[in-house]
């Protein structure tokens, strides 16, 4: 389903105002970082990325600055409600509002640099975040912007939002839906950004040279799916594209630009 732009606004603009002074602190990630760019960076006003109701929300292990109370508490006063996932110690969460007609899902992710269980779930600043490879990257390379209203959030840099996703896609399970959503939103980014894109492309390439190691599973990922896939694959992956722009030639010179193929 493609965005409504004007209402994927109003909702980052409640979910941030929610958030209050702890928007110096969560990160936006995951899909609705597509829909911040094409809001908010996009030159072209091109295609609509398509739109999701889960946003993740990227967090350090220790939290620097001042606030008052914590996330959880926050969230909750805003109206959103705690949901337990599992029974995990400490169980994984989200916290849930019916925004615009829409029920909105935050889920809290950190990185996984600890000596310790890496798996296990962490409690930070009243709320549970769940440990993810490589995400360290997309909180280290951060973008502030606006919403339509003036409400100040921050979103993942492009450059390693692409990197994380092809370090990552490999990861879901068999193949499912959000496995080609990743792939098509390194296409997005990639390709449907204008000079937000061309911007984008440039930086994961200084980012790939800084990251070596990384960028070497990278582009394994890439060929992998590219040398294994199958015609029904492509077309699960083209499906993902409401604009009907992604093929299978236009995805190959993305991974070509991005330097992950010869």
């Amino acid at each position: 389903m493609k965005s409504d732009l004007k209402k994927e606004d109003a909702i980052l603009t409640e979910v941030l105002k929610a958030l209050s002074e702890w928007n110096d602190t969560v990160v936006i990630g995951g899909g609705y970082a597509l829909i911040a760019y094409r809001l908010y960076f996009d030159d072209k006003k091109n295609s609509t990325p398509t739109a999701t109701r889960d946003i993740d929300s990227i967090l350090p292990r220790k939290i620097t600055g001042k606030h008052k109370g914590n996330i959880g508490e926050t969230l909750i006063g805003a109206g959103f409600v705690r949901k337990f996932k599992d029974r995990e110690q400490p169980a994984t969460e989200s916290y849930i509002k019916e925004i615009k007609g829409e029920e909105i899902e935050l889920e809290f992710l950190t990185d996984k640099k600890t000596r310790g269980d890496k798996e296990i779930n962490v409690p930070i600043a009243g709320i549970v975040a769940q440990p993810l490879s490589y995400i360290e990257m997309s909180y280290e390379n951060i973008l502030e912007f606006k919403t339509n209203s003036g409400i100040k959030g921050k979103i993942v840099d492009p450059a390693a939002w692409i990197f994380h996703k092809l370090l990552t896609f490999v990861k879901r399970r068999s193949r499912d839906s959000k496995y080609f959503k990743d792939i098509y939103g390194v296409w997005y980014v990639a390709n449907e950004l204008g000079t937000f894109s061309k911007s984008a492309v440039q930086d994961f390439k200084k980012l790939a040279k800084e990251n070596t190691s990384w960028f070497k599973t990278a582009k394994q990922n890439a060929d992998s799916f590219v040398s294994e896939a199958t015609p029904e694959d492509w077309s699960k992956l083209e499906s993902q594209d409401v604009s009907g722009k992604l093929t299978k030639a236009s995805v190959l010179k993305i991974f070509r630009e991005l330097g992950l193929l010869k």
